[in-house]
């Protein structure tokens, strides 16, 4: 399980992505990357994992407006420990439902603040409680909040 201190490293490499333009399936900074990779892209960058010790399988961008297999949840769960909103600290991962299942993934970075890649705006620091986290009906689209363990 990652330190607070290791959490902060998270953090600071999500947010040395910012202002990289949203490509699906990438991770190459400054170029492109998408919401997963940006996860992965995190932890390799603050030295937590080695370059490409962890792959994620290519997608259809809208992969999750037409299954329902949770592809996104299943690969963080089998590297991370569910952890409470009451126990959030920077560096865990926010996992949201877009469409039929986990779909958005965003690195918490402290004081209400995620970063995530979209689509048409690349990497962004957002607020937690945005708008864009909430459906039609104002209830939330947050499934999970994940701790990096390492798989273990």
């Amino acid at each position: 399980m990652v330190t607070a201190e290791q959490g902060k490293k998270i953090a600071n490499a999500a947010k040395s992505w910012l202002g990289t333009p949203h490509i699906n399936n990438a991770r190459v900074k400054g170029k492109g990357v998408d919401c997963a990779q940006l996860l992965v892209g995190s932890l390799e960058d603050c030295g937590i994992i080695r370059e490409n010790e962890i792959t994620v399988p290519p997608y259809p961008n809208e992969w999750h407006l037409h299954r329902s297999e949770e592809k996104l949840l299943k690969q963080v769960q089998a590297r991370c420990r569910e952890v409470s909103l009451a126990t959030i600290q920077p560096g865990d991962f926010l996992l949201y439902q877009y469409g039929r299942c986990v779909s958005h993934a965003a690195v918490y970075c402290g004081n209400g603040v995620v970063c995530h890649a979209l689509i048409d705006q690349g990497v962004i620091l957002s607020d937690i409680d945005d708008v864009m986290f909430y459906d039609a009906r104002g209830k939330s689209r947050l499934r999970g909040i994940y701790r990096y363990n390492g798989g273990a």
